[in-house]
């Protein structure tokens, strides 16, 4: 296993942080240490104003084959409580902060996402996929319940579809997982990274980061409201939020221009 502080590798190309899960010769597990480094570059990349968009990918053949084997032995062996808890908890401070980015975040899955490497996926806002990539929620396959994971997995799938997926588990390819929901663009073989990390320039250079962040944060917010409760509080966010120096910069922008901002160079 690679050193604790590696196991997250973090570089910057341009506005996007691509951050890769680095624990190849395991198929990157969700261990301990790595949802910790996880996490922690997740938060690293939401306070950097130079960063515009997240990528998440995986070193080696796989994005993620999901729950550590170690830790599972350890659930076999009987092992004690706070353990277990302590594991679960910080699975969910990572879900927590992936589904609360206020930045763009992007999964570039190549080779096999199972499980929790594939509720990672899911979390993300978009997902660039390879033909031959795998996506499963396999938890029940071995007496496991997918418990975080079909929390927001309907966010991404109707639900008939997400019933299916984590009740009936099979992995599906690259090409499935965009016509099921699971994706959202199909990258060549060899090529999710670097489609996804276009992507991620395309959509900052033509969305302002606070209105990307603002947007998110109601969609998460609407998300289990009755229509009255959404729509009146969507009507507080569109008023406050034409105070907001971009939106007044971008409406700026236009009438002066007759065209949109780049919000990566124009200032």
């Amino acid at each position: 296993m690679p050193a604790m502080d590696t196991l997250v590798l973090s570089r910057q190309q341009g506005p996007v942080r691509v951050l890769s899960l680095n624990d190849p010769e395991r198929s990157n597990p969700l261990s301990g240490g790595l949802v910790g480094a996880l996490t922690g570059a997740l938060r690293s990349a939401a306070e950097d104003n130079a960063t515009r968009a997240v990528v998440l990918t995986g070193a080696g053949r796989h994005f993620s084959a999901g729950a550590d084997l170690a830790s599972l032995h350890s659930v076999a062996a009987g092992a004690g409580d706070d353990g277990l808890r302590r594991d679960a908890e910080a699975l969910h401070e990572l879900f927590e902060v992936l589904l609360g980015h206020p930045k763009l975040t992007l999964a570039a899955v190549h080779g096999a996402a199972i499980g929790g490497g594939c509720g990672l996926a899911t979390a993300c806002d978009l997902v660039v996929a390879e033909p031959r990539a795998r996506f499963a929620y396999t938890e029940v396959t071995i007496g496991y319940v997918p418990a975080l994971v079909l929390t927001f997995l309907g966010r991404r799938v109707p639900g008939h579809v997400a019933r299916r997926l984590l009740l009936d588990p099979e992995r599906v390819d690259g090409a499935r997982a965009v016509e099921l929901g699971l994706a959202d663009e199909l990258a060549a073989d060899g090529a999710a990274l670097g489609h996804a990390v276009e992507l991620a320039v395309a959509v900052a250079r033509k969305t302002s980061p606070a209105a990307i962040a603002a947007t998110k944060k109601l969609l998460a917010e609407t998300a289990g409201m009755g229509w009255r409760e959404a729509l009146a509080h969507a009507a507080e966010i569109n008023a406050s939020h034409r105070h907001h120096p971009e939106c007044i910069r971008g409406v700026r922008h236009f009438l002066e221009h007759k065209k949109t901002p780049d919000w990566l160079t124009d200032g």
